[in-house]
């Protein structure tokens, strides 16, 4: 088996954009410190930006907030191209957005080489460049290595195989019931709720949350089950935190891919890659276990039996 695509992989293409040319060439002094990305191109505004990207086709773009009178949120307005970003900003207040357009990270002027490296780790395993890299290294460059790399691919998909086969097995033998009620009845409530459309976020992608006076950026394939809380959301990591954020539960179930995520009752929407076990309840609900969280949550009735069609 040939390993030329998963050379390609080990460099990363990127694009510069930032109105300053003191700025450019400082980051992308640093960028040559990291062997595994290269930068293939700079622009000083949205127009040239624009033409560079399309003809590049980067996987990620450096960019700056403030473009002359104009702002990075305008180029990624207009990008066609799905590319990762990273914002580099004189100011911090504009973080929050970041959330919205589910940027990778956001460096803080002036860049530091321990900060960049940071971000080059997050970006290098956002395009599998570190799973490739542990597999192949271990290998003596025979097609063995390489197939065991490809599988290694398909680890992923494995696992949310595993998640489906486990939640279909506990309902695959109830059949659909359609009567309803009272808990049934209250999660009509807030399936009419409006959604202004968002950008859907992707498993390999970042959020950006205020949690306990401290702003992060957290993994969506780290978000092992999400409850619900008024107008605000409880969001439990992987490793056992917990945070408490406001979005509500509709925003999660709108934005969320569906092939991970499943709202399992109103109150409860859990990550598939997680799930350890489900036990028969009563009144045909079920008890849905999340790896290393102590207590179960409950799938009702109406979600088990729109489960049961989901996965025929």
């Amino acid at each position: 088996m040939s390993t030329k695509g998963i050379n390609e992989k080990k460099t990363l293409n990127t694009v510069i954009v930032d109105d300053d040319l003191q700025a450019r060439k400082l980051l992308g002094i640093l960028l040559k410190k990291f062997p595994q990305v290269k930068v293939v191109g700079e622009a000083s505004n949205i127009t040239s930006a624009l033409d560079i990207i399309k003809e590049t086709k980067p996987d990620s773009v450096f960019l700056d907030i403030k473009l002359g009178t104009n702002s990075g949120f305008e180029l990624l307005d207009k990008i066609q191209y799905n590319a990762k970003v990273v914002f580099v900003s004189a100011y911090d207040n504009y973080a929050l957005r970041a959330f919205e357009i589910n940027a990778l990270d956001y460096l803080k002027k002036p860049v530091e080489k321990e900060r960049l490296a940071k971000t080059i780790s997050r970006l290098l395993e956002s395009n599998g460049y570190e799973q490739v890299k542990s597999i192949s290294s271990k290998g003596n460059g025979n097609s063995d290595n390489d197939e065991h790399a490809v599988i290694s691919r398909n680890v992923e998909n494995t696992l949310i195989k595993d998640g489906r086969e486990i939640l279909f097995d506990a309902i695959k033998e109830n059949g659909n019931n359609n009567t309803e009620d009272e808990g049934d009845a209250i999660e009509n409530e807030d399936e009419n709720t409006h959604v202004d459309p968002q950008k859907k976020l992707e498993y390999d992608d970042r959020l950006f949350i205020t949690a306990d006076g401290i702003s992060k950026f957290i993994k969506i394939s780290a978000i092992q089950c999400i409850t619900a809380e008024k107008d605000y959301s409880y969001i439990y990591l992987v490793g056992g935190k917990k945070y408490l954020i406001l979005k509500p539960m509709v925003e999660w179930e709108e934005r969320l891919t569906p092939k991970y995520f499943v709202r399992i009752h109103r109150s409860t929407i859990v990550n598939l890659e997680y799930v350890e076990k489900v036990e028969k309840w009563f009144n045909a609900s079920y008890h849905v276990f999340i790896q290393n969280v102590n207590i179960p949550f409950q799938m009702s009735r109406r979600y088990a039996s729109r489960l049961k069609e989901r996965f025929k």
